[in-house]
């Protein structure tokens, strides 16, 4: 008897969690609010031959701004669509990057589309018992009709339908990886800044590594963006690519900014999403608010997004958010008129921003022009309400500023002109 309790008790535990869990599950969960992290759409491919899916995300304010975003295509975009995503998002809202929009394109028949040609029969690494790629992988060798696909049909149709600026980015992990590096090498007008993952570049015995300082000698005027990686993967992996690197450092090609790091903590699955956040932030290195944050100089900051937009090939302006920081920056170190002027430049371009009249309006205070700063306080706070969004420091900044100058001194009136014999 003494050994039943505890297997009696037990099961009344059991049927009591389930009788519990049943009357929990009853009733339904709360309903939230969903969280998109972009659409899904597909075209017709005449190139191809059949319909090709892509998933899409517009960056935060797409609706309301009348702003033109750097497009990236994004090679295996059904596995990379979702952390690709947010690394944009993120950079983007830090200042390290523009803005873009993401175009993932996911995948019919991988190896056909992102192989280049075969010529002769490569093995491949680390599988010594392989017939060779020819005969491992007959679908190979699509990828200059893919290209075709993304460069003719794709990239057009995502410019015809949505705010574009002139310049697209191509990042590619492993076969991915191979096809950018094939694309530029073969048509490098197709895309402005390539991200080369963990690329297969044994693909034909290296072909591509061989050939490469003839291919870019073709590059167009404005400058190509070049950005490699490997993990810890291997010689089969590891050769090409330091060759690739060891030709690119000896040849110095003109019209290309490359660079090659070696990410010896990573393996092949997880090289993607270092990479892509290290590559966009050299592609736009520029941009960095930690190398702005101590000028002084509004002009050098000009200076320097000039270059970047000639660089770019498009207009790129710094963001409401560096140029504030810039300010705050200056005035917390009591430099109240460079802080101005990078306010003011911040009015000027971001004047629809409720934020932006508030900042100035704090310099002002700073700089005793109460008048003003009132003045730009009221601009914050109708701009507030007007957008259904007024921050509580807006109303307390222009309450502050009327007390100020409510308890102003008062000037001395003037004397009373009298006339000679005392009468006003």
């Amino acid at each position: 008897m003494r050994q039943l309790l505890p297997l009696m008790g037990a099961v009344l535990l059991l049927a009591s969690c389930q009788s519990m869990s049943s009357r929990v599950g009853s009733s339904p969960p709360p309903e939230g609010q969903p969280i998109f992290l972009g659409t899904k759409h597909s075209l017709r491919s005449s190139v191809l031959e059949e319909e090709r899916g892509f998933s899409l995300y517009l960056p935060p304010g797409y609706a309301e701004s009348s702003e033109r975003y750097p497009v990236l295509y994004l090679l295996d975009g059904d596995a990379h669509f979702h952390h690709a995503t947010g690394v944009v998002q993120f950079l983007a809202g830090n200042s390290h990057i523009p803005p873009m929009i993401v175009v993932g394109v996911p995948n019919t028949n991988r190896t056909r589309d992102l192989t280049p040609p075969v010529h002769g029969d490569t093995q491949i690494p680390g599988n010594t018992s392989s017939p060779g790629v020819a005969r491992s992988l007959p679908t190979a060798g699509g990828a200059d009709r893919f290209l075709r696909f993304l460069e003719e049909e794709l990239a057009p149709h995502i410019e015809a339908h949505y705010r574009t600026r002139p310049y697209r980015i191509l990042v590619g992990h492993s076969f991915g990886g191979l096809f950018a590096v094939h694309a530029l090498m073969n048509r490098p007008q197709s895309f402005h800044a390539y991200i080369a993952i963990s690329p297969s570049l044994w693909w034909n015995d290296g072909e591509l590594v061989a050939g490469a300082v003839k291919s870019l000698e073709r590059l167009p005027e404005q400058e190509r963006f070049l950005y490699l990686t490997m993990g810890d993967e291997g010689d089969g992996m590891l050769k090409p690519i330091q060759q690739l690197a060891a030709t690119l450092e000896q040849s110095r090609p003109e019209r290309l900014a490359w660079r090659y790091t070696f990410l010896g903590n990573d393996h092949h699955g997880s090289t993607p999403h270092r990479t892509l956040y290290d590559g966009l932030e050299a592609l736009f290195e520029d941009l960095r608010p930690q190398v702005l944050a101590h000028t002084e100089d509004l002009a050098q900051v000009d200076a320097r997004y000039a270059r970047l937009t000639k660089r770019l090939g498009f207009e790129i302006q710094p963001s409401e958010d560096l140029l504030n920081s810039i300010g705050y920056s200056l005035l917390q170190r009591g430099k109240v008129e460079a802080a101005l002027a990078f306010f003011r430049r911040n009015v000027e371009r971001h004047g629809g921003s409720a934020n932006v009249h508030d900042s100035l309006g704090e310099a002002l205070e700073a700089a005793g022009q109460l008048e003003a700063a009132l003045e730009s306080y009221r601009r914050a706070l109708a701009l507030g309400i007007q957008a259904n969004k007024v921050h509580p420091a807006y109303q307390q900044h222009l309450e502050r500023v009327m007390h100020k100058l409510a308890d102003a001194p008062k000037p001395p009136a003037p004397p009373v002109q009298t006339s000679g014999d005392g009468a006003p």
